[in-house]
């Protein structure tokens, strides 16, 4: 009896195994899509090689049936597409195009979508300036799903942080960074954790404790005071000794990484939010004036002089100078900042921050080691 009961379960099993097996199988797409960047056009043999996304240089013919249309920087609704020609297309510009599957590189594509290379980088300028001006930065403190709501704590100016709330209700853009390809790409609310750094853009309530968020960048970054052992210009790296945990660790530096040096009054300054006995030369002491004057808009002192609580320490960095891997020497100490792996022996640096002397004396947990310690520059967002 157990056995004919167990067995009727298993009917209508093998009943739906059996179907499926003798369903067609689903016949595959005739078409598929390549997208990247136009690296060469040559007209005369109206070929286009491109710079794909994820699989490196390929090529896509065309001929006059080919279609081509002209997409705006941002824009994803192809009923938008106005039509082009094929003597509109670039290098630099962004391309997708509709090929046959069965012979992609040597039959002409069906179709290509354009978005011109000058209208991406107008549009990259804006949202910078965007992320710049408007965006809020901090760390985030608890992630909601259910109610779509992430509270983060934002420091403003030099001032205690307080908990902002976004709404992540309604339609959001979501990028998060990867250490793998270096880039931020695209994500979704369940990528955020607590504990990361995030960036936000949306419409502000007055007091701006609470954010209707429209675009949200986060990632889990490292900031990490270390001391230059060796410098290999040629490969990009830097062997140096991680000043909080004394462990080496290899910084690599790469072409889009963001390298300054702090004037002396900025990180005297920055070293007085830490600790408000800092000297602005002798590192630990009580009081003492400030070598040189403010940086612009640094705002007023906390008692002693300089405190700058009114400046965003982000702004700050933005106003120091640029510097290359030939500024720095052995036994300069810096701080880099990276997407965090779990083997943190090798670090990507996303930006490199010199003349840190006065900030890391100034640490409030320095220990005997007055390089040691633990600090922080302010609570920050995604580096850009």
């Amino acid at each position: 009896m157990r056995f004919t009961a167990f067995a009727g379960l298993l009917a209508p099993v093998a009943c739906v195994s059996m179907l499926l097996a003798q369903a067609p199988a689903a016949a595959p797409s005739r078409y598929a899509s390549v997208i990247g960047t136009v690296d060469k056009v040559d007209t005369a043999a109206k070929v286009f090689t491109i710079k794909t996304d994820k699989t490196g240089d390929t090529t896509v013919k065309f001929d006059e049936k080919t279609s081509f249309l002209r997409i705006p920087a941002g824009e994803t609704d192809t009923k938008k597409a106005t039509p082009s020609k094929s003597d509109e297309v670039g290098p630099g510009d962004r391309i997708l195009a509709r090929v046959r599957t069965e012979n992609p590189t040597g039959t002409p594509a069906i179709t290509f979508y354009i978005t011109k290379h000058a209208e991406i980088t107008q549009r990259q300028e804006k949202t910078l300036a965007e992320w710049q001006t408007q965006g809020v930065a901090g760390t985030v403190k608890s992630v909601d799903a259910s109610a779509k709501q992430i509270v983060i704590s934002v420091r403003g100016g030099f001032g205690p942080p307080k908990d902002v709330t976004l709404d992540a209700t309604g339609t959001v853009n979501y990028q998060r960074y990867s250490p793998e390809s270096g880039k931020y790409e695209g994500g979704a609310m369940d990528s955020v954790k607590a504990g990361d750094q995030l960036r936000v853009l949306g419409k502000k309530n007055a007091d701006q404790t609470e954010i209707k968020a429209e675009a949200i960048m986060s990632g889990s970054f490292k900031t990490l005071p270390v001391q230059i052992k060796s410098i290999d210009a040629a490969s990009g790296q830097i062997q140096a000794t991680d000043l909080a945990s004394k462990k080496p660790i290899t910084i690599l530096v790469r072409a889009d990484t963001v390298m300054k040096k702090l004037d002396e009054a900025t990180a005297t300054m920055m070293a007085r939010r830490l600790n408000p006995a800092a000297q602005a030369a002798g590192g630990r002491g009580a009081g003492g004036g400030t070598s040189g004057a403010a940086p612009a808009g640094a705002g007023g002192g906390r008692g002693g002089g300089g405190g700058g609580r009114a400046m965003d320490p982000a702004k700050l960095l933005d106003q120091q100078p640029a510097i290359q891997l030939s500024d720095l020497k052995p036994g300069d100490p810096i701080v880099i900042t990276g997407a965090a792996t779990s083997d943190m022996t090798r670090l990507a640096a996303m930006s490199l921050v010199a003349g840190v002397e006065p900030i890391l004396r100034a640490a409030p947990q320095n220990g005997p080691d007055p390089l040691g310690g633990s600090w922080n520059l302010g609570d920050g967002g995604p580096p850009q």
